[in-house]
C-alpha cells in the first residue's frame, strides 16, 4: 500500500506538471504579459482556498503572523520568475532546472534546522548537480540564458518559503487552518503585487518591467480572468495546499526531493500539447530525455538512501 505522503506527492507532481504546461500554452496562445497572468492565477487560487476554508468563519491567525506575509511574497515572486522563465526555455527544460531546489533545500535544512543527511545520499546530490550542468550547457546561450537566472531566483524563493512553512503553526494545525494559511498566502500577497503592476500600467514607460501597454492589455482582457480561474482555482490553489501539507509531513527538503520526478512528466506532456497546436513544434532529443533521466536517477538515489534502514 502506498503511504499517504507518497500518494500526495505523486498527485502533486501530476498537478504541477499539468499547470506548468498549461501556463506555457496560455502564454503562447493569448500573448498575455507573464507577470500579470502569474499574479491573477494566484488571486484565483487564493480565493478558492479561502472559500474552501469557510468564508463566514475564517481563522484569522495566519494574517497576524509575519511569516505568512513573507511566505506569500516569496511564493508570488516564485510564480512570476517561473512564468518568465517559460518565455526563454521549454517547460521541460524549466522544470528540470527547478530541481536545483533539491540542493538548495538540503543546504537550507542543514543551516536552519541542523538536519544532516546520510553520506549515502551525497552521490545522488552529485548526480543531480551534474545533470543540471549538462542541461544548462544545452540551453540557447548556456549560462547566459535568462531562464537560468529566473529559475534560480524562483527556486531560492520557494525553498525559503517552504522552510518557513515547515514550522509555521497554522501549517501544523487543522485542515481549516492550513486552508486559511495557504489562501491568505496566495491571495493577499498577490493582490498587493497585482495592484502594483496595475499602477505601473498607468504610468509612462518604465525602465524595467513590463510595458504599460502590455500590462493594461492583459489585465483588461476577459480571457485573462477566465484562464486565471481555470489555472488558479482548479490547479494552483489545490496544489499549493497539498504542497504545504507535504512540507509539514516530510520537511521542505523532502518535498523538493519528491518533485524531482516532475521534469520527465512535463517532457511527456509538452509534445501532446504541441500536437494539439497549443505549443510550437518541439525538438526534444534523446539527449534531453537522458539529462532528465539523470536528474531523476539522482533523486531516486537520494530517496532510496534516505529510507534505507
Amino acid at each position: 500500500m502506498i503511504p499517504p505522503a507518497a500518494a500526495l506527492a505523486l498527485g502533486l507532481v501530476v498537478a504541477w506538471s499539468v499547470l506548468t504546461v498549461a501556463i506555457r500554452a496560455t502564454l503562447n496562445g493569448f500573448g498575455f504579459e507573464p507577470w500579470s497572468l502569474a499574479l491573477t492565477i494566484q488571486v484565483m487560487g487564493g480565493a478558492a482556498l479561502l472559500f474552501a476554508a469557510g468564508i463566514r468563519s475564517l481563522p484569522l491567525d495566519p494574517i497576524r503572523r509575519w511569516a505568512t506575509w513573507v511566505i506569500g511574497g516569496l511564493r508570488v515572486l516564485t510564480t512570476c520568475c517561473f512564468t518568465n522563465a517559460l518565455l526563454y526555455a521549454s517547460a521541460g527544460q524549466v522544470s528540470q532546472l527547478t530541481t536545483v531546489n533539491v540542493l538548495l533545500a538540503t543546504a537550507g535544512a542543514l543551516l536552519l534546522f541542523g538536519r544532516r543527511r546520510r553520506r549515502a545520499e551525497w552521490p545522488g546530490f552529485l548526480v543531480i548537480a551534474c545533470g543540471l550542468v549538462l542541461l544548462i550547457s544545452r540551453l540557447d546561450g548556456g549560462w547566459t540564458n535568462p531562464a537560468v537566472a529566473f529559475v534560480l531566483f524562483s527556486e531560492t524563493s520557494v525553498v525559503v518559503a517552504s522552510l518557513l512553512a515547515e514550522k509555521h503553526p497554522d501549517n501544523l494545525g487543522t485542515r481549516r487552518q492550513r486552508l486559511a494559511l495557504t489562501g491568505f498566502v496566495t491571495l493577499l500577497s498577490a493582490l498587493g503585487l497585482l495592484l502594483a503592476w496595475g499602477l505601473i500600467g498607468l504610468m509612462p514607460a518604465m525602465p524595467v518591467g513590463p510595458s504599460a501597454a502590455d500590462v493594461m492589455a492583459t489585465l483588461s482582457s476577459p480571457w485573462l480572468w477566465v484562464m486565471a480561474f481555470l489555472l488558479g482555482a482548479m490547479l494552483r490553489g489545490p496544489a499549493t495546499y497539498v504542497a504545504f501539507d507535504i512540507t509539514a509531513r516530510l520537511g521542505a527538503d523532502g518535498y523538493m526531493l519528491g518533485m524531482s520526478a516532475m521534469p520527465l512528466l512535463v517532457m511527456a506532456l509538452e509534445p501532446a500539447a504541441a500536437a494539439f497546436g497549443l505549443l510550437p513544434p518541439l525538438h526534444t532529443t534523446a539527449a534531453d530525455f537522458a539529462v532528465a533521466g539523470l536528474i531523476l536517477a539522482g533523486g531516486a538515489w537520494v530517496i532510496v538512501a534516505r529510507n534505507r534502514r
